[in-house]
């Protein structure tokens, strides 16, 4: 097995033990790159820790499940049930905070065109172009 499905495997497991009632319905997996899997982990922790405070008291917030989790034109999409109008601005935040994060290192990235449409750092954009250019040559 290649490093990138050891290091993606990891990160899916860690996620689903951490966060059991958010994962507890199947959900596709994770369909975007490590660099934003911090945007991810962040967002989760933050959905559970508000539902789990609200629960507290008497307000009772519907427990998030995740649907799906996946780029797409560049953007981070996370789809959900359950929650409340300020897991609604989490998730709208993360999603934000994405479309300036690269797909591949978590850097200050921008959203690219050029074929598929992604959001990376000028760093990976180069190696993108050089990859482009060395397929034109074949």
């Amino acid at each position: 097995m290649s490093d990138e499905f050891e290091k993606y495997d990891a990160f899916a497991k860690h996620m689903e033990e951490s966060f059991p009632k958010m994962f507890a319905e199947p959900y596709g997996g994770f369909c975007v790159s490590e660099g934003w899997w911090p945007v991810l982990a962040n967002l989760c922790t933050n959905i559970q820790h508000h539902i789990d405070w609200k629960n507290k008291r008497s307000e009772v917030v519907a427990q998030v499940t995740v649907n799906q989790i996946k780029e797409k034109f560049g953007g981070l999409r996370f789809y959900y049930s359950g929650g409340d109008d300020a897991i609604d601005g989490m998730v709208r935040m993360a999603e934000s905070w994405a479309a300036h994060s690269c797909e591949e290192c978590g850097a200050l990235g921008k959203i690219r065109g050029g074929g598929w449409i992604r959001t990376l750092c000028d760093t990976h954009e180069a190696e993108r172009q050089q990859h482009m250019k060395e397929r034109l040559v074949e």
